[in-house]
């Protein structure tokens, strides 16, 4: 909803469906911010999840999932050894 309403092209239409084939394509795969929170490093949240609720503000979309998860990956991080709070 939000790269529609920000005229964002997607390579597909369907993101569930692309996210889970992506998945099943690398099954014992381990995505890069679990690996930086494996080894106790701030991850590239911002990046990502964390600048969906931002875009979401912009357009007027809720982000509740984005939100929470940003929040307790935030709070995690700022445990690191020069974690960002």
């Amino acid at each position: 909803s939000i790269a529609r309403l920000k005229s964002i092209p997607l390579e597909f239409e369907d993101p569930v469906a692309y996210v889970t084939a992506f998945g099943e394509g690398m099954p014992k795969a381990r995505p890069s911010m679990l690996l930086d929170h494996m080894a106790g490093r701030v991850s590239e949240l911002e990046a990502i999840n964390g600048i969906v609720p931002v875009l979401g503000r912009e357009v007027g979309v809720r982000t509740p999932f984005n939100d929470t998860l940003s929040a307790i990956l935030r709070q995690r991080e700022s445990q690191f050894a020069g974690g960002k709070a």
